[in-house]
């Protein structure tokens, strides 16, 4: 009687092996058809590209315009994470916020328009210190090289430029009985910002003033109109009502020769101090 032996282990190996030799179009496989697939894991699925051809709708376009209206947006004001009462509030209240920014429903604060379809008055928001930094910090990278840092329109750029460029010192840009019924307007100055000056048809450059809405947000560009009126108050304000420490800065700002040498060279930016203390 022949005693029990353990079948060999290379048994399974070489039918494995047998089985790889018999599948060579695996997945991976240098060869220039499409891979065979044999379990299909959702890689592979019917679905349009970027300017391919559509059969079921009737313009034969795969890219769809978003419907008129609508905007992604994947949360709720009623919406609440863990956490306090208060904890949940706070956060209610970020989403009604950023949802309020996202859809853009508010005509004076994203577009500088009022009820009557015209340009508001004034700056929409509380103008804080916070917001006057914010602003000279986005006039001082974006508006500077044509309008300079006082807003004169001797910039860099203005100064070289074959007509002269706005100033915002001019009467009209000021609010008050001089200045023009539209561009004296916060409202103007904000759009004229987010959107620019279109030049008169087949006049070359076809703009004036090139938009800067992929730059500046709608805050920041209200923060621009908060620190240009704080230019224009500056540049207005008597020199007896400045503190002693200040009064060459605002000589600089008008353009008159300072009393003594200032700390920074000709042309430098002025100072948020000085800003501060142009604005009651």
């Amino acid at each position: 009687m022949t005693a029990n032996r353990p079948i060999p282990r290379v048994l399974p190996v070489a039918a494995l092996a047998a089985l790889a030799a018999a599948l060579p179009a695996c997945r991976g496989e240098r060869e220039d058809g499409p891979p065979r697939t044999f379990f299909n894991g959702g890689e592979d699925q019917p679905k349009y590209k970027a300017q391919a051809q559509s059969r079921f709708f009737k313009d034969g376009r795969t890219m769809r315009p978003p419907v008129s209206g609508t905007v992604a947006f994947g949360r709720t004001p009623e919406m609440s994470w863990g956490g306090s009462d208060v904890e949940k509030s706070a956060s209610a209240a970020w989403v009604a916020e950023d949802r309020s920014q996202l859809l853009a429903e508010d005509d004076a604060l994203f577009r500088g328009i009022g009820p009557d379809g015209k340009y508001v008055r004034y700056i929409p928001v509380p103008v804080t210190e916070r917001m006057l930094r914010r602003g000279q910090e986005r006039f001082n990278i974006y508006c500077t090289p044509c309008h300079s840092y006082t807003g004169n329109g001797m910039g860099l750029v203005g100064s070289q430029w074959s007509y002269a460029l706005p100033n915002f010192h001019d009467e009209k840009y000021i609010q008050g009985p001089k200045g023009d019924p539209e561009k004296s307007l916060d409202g103007y100055i904000f759009h004229t910002i987010r959107n620019g000056v279109p030049n008169a048809p087949g006049v070359q450059p076809a703009l004036k003033m090139p938009a800067y809405r992929n730059q500046v947000t709608e805050r920041d560009a209200w923060a621009i109109v908060s620190y240009v009126r704080a230019l224009q108050r500056g540049a207005s304000m008597p020199l007896e009502r400045v503190p002693q420490e200040l009064r060459p800065e605002l000589e600089r700002m008008k353009g008159a020769q300072p009393a003594k040498p200032a700390a920074s060279a000709p042309g430098s930016p002025p100072t948020i101090a000085a800003a501060k203390e142009a604005t009651p």
